[in-house]
């Protein structure tokens, strides 16, 4: 007799082919069955809950499910890791802190990254990491080459898991405390020039190693450069899921299968026809060597289109002029960044670019930066008046100021006619006009305080919304100041002039003086009579105070007696 597991496995089978199941397995089950069993059958299938789908990358890759704090994990050599907290997701898959087995509790110095079985990229990564990233590889090449450091990560690990039916790879490396994109969207997205082309020459090393192993990387980006310490600051180049090998062949052939197979922003023209070459590795580099000093690059509005970037890309990278003015406009970019661009334009796609020609080119770029190579790497900039609404342009600020002027103080009165300058003088003389200008102001200005609202401690005047103003009766105060200050100015002598010189100048152009100031003739007496009649009027005259240069004339009731 059937089961009723039986009858759910053949009802699921033919679901697919007929829209009545019931009928379609009646058909076939109705000598032993009858029609009640089968729609028990049905109803205990559709109480089965269905498994959701698996999770995918947005590259079409799958994730991997997350994994219980604690798992062991097993490598080729028999070693044992123990599986720690997620800390993030990489491009391809998960990525946890991991122990080996036996450590202490809350040390872990390495990092796993773990995927299904079914993705190709960690497959490639293990691959190159078995044979070309092991400590005793690195150190040969460190020792051949003469170098201190190279930012080549040491293998520690790898194999194979199950959980849940699934199965799953893992890499096992070196754990590091940040990574380089993190300082820049920290920094404004903007490095120091020698900060810039210091860790241009580090990732130039390892891409050297890297070609020399027969391999591109294919995929440098700020993500992908990883830091332990930021004072030592020794950058290390990871994430070799798109390492490939570079073509050699005579004749360059695009591959459409390939083509725009990695970080769309950075790809190199190569790598949008699918030619993975070395020249491409450098042409990469030196993108985000632009990205890293500060510039947009022209096709990141583009990024969702790939052949608009590709188009963007070679129209720019035509010529170095056309690709330094739309990523520096008119500002200062460094010399050595052209020099760059001059060079990628000359190296043939299946060739060995020239590092050692390119690591000088980076050595300029950092003395440009007034840096040293003995120096750390700074990621600090110099604060700068930033764009955007948290700073004002130089526009709004002017703006600002007229606004301010217009409500606040009083408009200047406007001089009619050319504007004369006043000698500049440095003496006893200059000192006296200065104190009687401060003088003739205070006197001007007292009378009329109460038609301002106050003074601020820079003696300006306060805004007079409230209250008008009578400008003409300033102006005219003003003008006549104006007019006063011009006579004194008359009454300087020229610097360098000896006591004696002074007094006969003087003498000279104060008559000079008073004679311009002079508006009316004075009548001249011609007889005994009206000589003795103008005296006794000169007597009883009482002159007003008067400016500098004008002459005292007599009140009304004198003139009529």
């Amino acid at each position: 007799m059937c089961t009723v597991n039986t009858v759910c496995t053949r009802l699921l089978i033919f679901r697919e082919e007929a829209d009545d199941l019931g009928q379609e397995g009646t058909g076939r089950c109705r000598s032993r069955h009858s029609t009640a069993f089968i729609k028990a059958g049905l109803k205990k299938l559709n109480q089965i809950p269905k498994m959701p789908p698996k999770k995918k990358a947005a590259n079409g890759y799958k994730f991997a499910e997350p994994l219980p704090k604690g798992t062991l994990l097993k490598d080729i050599s028999k070693k044992t890791w123990k599986l720690g907290h997620s800390i993030g997701k990489g491009g391809f898959g998960e990525i946890y802190c991991v122990q080996e087995e036996g450590s202490k509790e809350n040390d872990y110095p390495y990092v796993v990254k773990i995927e299904p079985h079914s993705n190709g990229p960690l497959f490639v990564e293990i691959n190159f990491y078995i044979r070309f990233a092991k400590a005793a590889n690195v150190a040969s090449y460190k020792g051949e080459k003469g170098v201190k450091s190279l930012g080549m990560p040491i293998y520690h690990g790898s194999g194979s898991h199950d959980y849940n039916g699934e199965k799953y790879r893992f890499l096992v490396m070196a754990k590091f405390n940040t990574d380089l994109l993190k300082l820049f969207t920290q920094n404004g997205k903007i490095f120091p020039v020698d900060t810039t082309f210091k860790i241009a020459l580090q990732m130039l090393d390892v891409l050297e190693y890297i070609h020399k192993c027969g391999y591109v990387h294919a995929d440098l980006k700020a993500a992908n450069i990883l830091l332990n310490d930021v004072k030592n600051a020794h950058c290390y180049l990871v994430d070799y899921g798109l390492a490939s090998k570079f073509t050699v062949a005579k004749e360059f052939k695009p591959n459409p299968k390939k083509a725009h197979d990695g970080t769309m922003e950075f790809l190199s023209r190569d790598a949008h026809q699918g030619v993975q070459t070395r020249r491409g590795d450098v042409e990469i580099l030196s993108y985000n060597i632009l990205q890293w000093l500060g510039c947009v690059l022209p096709w990141e509005k583009n990024l969702a289109d790939p052949k608009l970037v590709q188009a963007s890309k070679e129209e720019h990278m035509s010529t170095p002029e056309k690709m330094l003015t739309a990523c520096f406009k008119n500002k200062f970019y460094p010399k050595a960044m052209k020099e760059l661009l001059v060079y990628l334009q000359t190296i043939n796609f299946n060739a060995e670019p020239d590092y050692e020609y390119i690591k000088k080119i980076f050595m300029t770029g950092v003395k440009e930066g007034s840096g040293s190579m003995s120096s750390g790497l700074n990621f600090s900039v110099v604060p700068t008046k930033k764009r955007g609404n948290n700073t004002q342009t130089k526009t709004a600020k002017l703006q600002e100021y007229e606004s301010s002027e217009e409500e606040d103080e009083a408009p200047k009165p406007k001089r009619r006619g050319r504007a004369k300058k006043e000698p500049a003088v440095e003496n006893k003389f200059a000192d006296r006009l200065i104190e009687n200008q401060q003088g003739t102001v205070k006197r001007i200005l007292t009378p009329h305080k109460k038609i301002f609202e106050g003074h601020n401690s820079d003696n300006e005047l306060v805004s007079h919304e409230k209250k008008q103003v009578n400008h003409v009766v300033q102006k005219r105060r003003v003008n006549r100041l104006s007019r006063s200050v011009e006579r004194l100015a008359d009454l300087i002598p020229p610097e360098g002039f000896t006591e004696a010189m002074k007094e006969i100048w003087l003498k000279k152009n104060g008559k000079e003086s008073t004679k311009k100031a002079t508006k009316k003739k004075v009548p001249v007496a011609t007889t005994s009579r009206a000589k003795q009649g103008f005296a006794s009027l000169k007597n009883k005259a009482k002159p007003r105070p008067q400016f500098h240069g004008e002459v005292a004339q007599a009140d009304d009731g004198s003139q009529s007696d």
